[in-house]
């Protein structure tokens, strides 16, 4: 005699057999993936390199942060200086020396801006002329004289 099987007997049989597939299906599906993932790499180690370098240190994507500025030509202009007596005088200009008035007299390309006349450490009273410029600048003036004591002072270039 066969024993009756209830509905919901049969419903759960059917429901577990299904998950047993399911589950199954889900296995095969992920070793054939393995399988095709490691038959496209064809030097294994470069491949766990590059997702070791992935897992590590991502790759940061940060937006720009200053809208990059386009530089343009410097334009420099000659000017020269000079010292009477001659001196150790220092000519600077956005924080480098561009000459020396050791021999007296030095001729020197400048750009707009300030040129600071640097003579600290003498203690002589020097007095620097300009005795040439380009015809193109404003500033500073031709034969303007700059008197130095021992200090530092600014001239201006504008064109």
């Amino acid at each position: 005699m066969r024993r009756r099987v209830s509905l919901l007997e049969t419903m759960w049989n059917t429901v577990q057999r299904g998950e047993r597939r399911i589950i199954r299906v889900m296995v095969l599906a992920s070793v054939l993936l393995v399988l095709m993932q490691l038959s496209a790499v064809r030097d294994p180690l470069q491949f766990y390199m590059t997702v070791a370098a992935k897992v590590e240190a991502p790759p940061l994507d940060l937006p720009a942060l200053a809208i990059p500025v386009q530089v343009e030509a410097v334009q420099t202009w000659q000017v020269t200086l000079k010292a009477t007596p001659a001196a150790a005088i220092r000519v600077l200009q956005n924080g480098k020396v561009i000459a020396t008035l050791v021999k007296g007299e030095q001729q020197m390309l400048v750009q707009a801006g300030q040129v600071q006349l640097d003579a600290t450490g003498v203690s002589q009273t020097i007095r620097v002329q300009v005795i040439q410029r380009d015809a193109n600048l404003l500033e500073p003036r031709l034969n303007q004289m700059v008197v130095l004591q021992g200090n530092i002072q600014n001239v201006t270039v504008r064109p």
